[in-house]
């Protein structure tokens, strides 16, 4: 029987190159045997969720008009000078 874990904590694991494949190194500490399979809840960094823009807007939630680009590029020339950006 396996040891329970009533609260898993997210850790960050080091994806490999292992031949034409690539590995998920997972540390020691985990306690797992080599061989042993496991489920793993892919999240990638500074990815927005699946479906995410799929959401519409509440009815409720009132939505800002958006503004000309004209107006657009004269804000981002008062901020950033002539360029318009960094």
């Amino acid at each position: 029987m396996l040891p329970a874990n009533p609260t898993p904590s997210p850790f960050r694991a080091k994806v490999i190159k292992d031949g034409n494949s690539v590995a998920v190194r997972l540390p020691a500490s985990l306690g797992f045997k080599p061989g042993e399979e496991v489920d793993i809840d892919v999240r990638r960094v500074g990815a927005w969720p699946p479906g995410f823009f799929d959401l519409e807007p509440s009815p409720g939630f009132p939505m800002p008009e958006r503004t000309s680009p004209e107006v657009r590029e004269t804000r981002k020339k008062k901020l950033f000078g002539e360029k318009g950006h960094l």
